[in-house]
């Protein structure tokens, strides 16, 4: 697989970065968990504070368009995200260990 940065925008009064990565990609698209893996390792930044807003996988063709939002710390990333797609992020966490036992 192959990740490309689209579009970066910093939002300073948010604490966080905003990406459009685009990727490149055979067979099934990539879970969130395997996003968050690859764009951290990209962008050299913390699994934990990037947060997977929206996932956009391209009909017949082999891309993916991904919004995702890194936070600068743990506490802004609680207060600006939304429940459900924080809950998301831990449901597949929960689920990885599961197959792990």
């Amino acid at each position: 697989m192959e990740i490309n940065i689209k579009k970066e925008r910093e939002t300073p009064l948010l604490a966080r970065k905003r990406y459009i990565f685009e990727i490149v990609k055979e067979g099934t698209t990539p879970s969130r968990k395997e996003i968050i893996n690859m764009v951290s390792s990209k962008l050299k930044s913390d699994p934990k504070l990037t947060v997977i807003k929206h996932v956009y996988p391209r009909y017949g063709v082999q891309k993916t368009r991904v919004v995702a939002h890194i936070y600068n710390n743990e506490t802004d990333m609680k207060r600006f995200e939304m429940e459900g797609l924080l809950k998301k992020h831990v449901k597949e966490e929960k689920k990885e260990e599961a197959a792990a036992q």
